[in-house]
């Protein structure tokens, strides 16, 4: 139960990274962004939909994560932007 409160802390992350939820693809208003439950995010991550990134630092990372969780830290975003898949679910989450 505990690594799912991680998923449910900000998992609206996603959007304001890559710009999930808006037409244009970029985010302006965080009205905009698009926010799931803990129970969808295992959903989407269990049938192999979605992918887990951690935006904490590397070494909050490093301390505790999410199970299966990719270690993504929201300083290095813009640098790694092009790691992210195309044609998967991107779900973020930070504490």
């Amino acid at each position: 139960m505990k690594r799912w409160f991680w998923v449910m802390v900000l998992v609206g992350l996603a959007a304001l990274l890559v710009g999930c939820g808006a037409g244009s693809g970029t985010v302006t208003d965080p009205a905009d962004v698009q926010r799931i439950g803990p129970e969808e995010a295992k959903a989407l991550l269990d049938a192999g939909e979605a992918v887990l990134y951690d935006t904490r630092s590397a070494a909050a990372y490093r301390s505790q994560r999410a199970a299966g969780a990719i270690s993504f830290p929201e300083e290095e975003a813009a640098a790694r932007f092009d790691e992210l898949p195309d044609e998967t679910a991107l779900i973020f989450y930070c504490t």
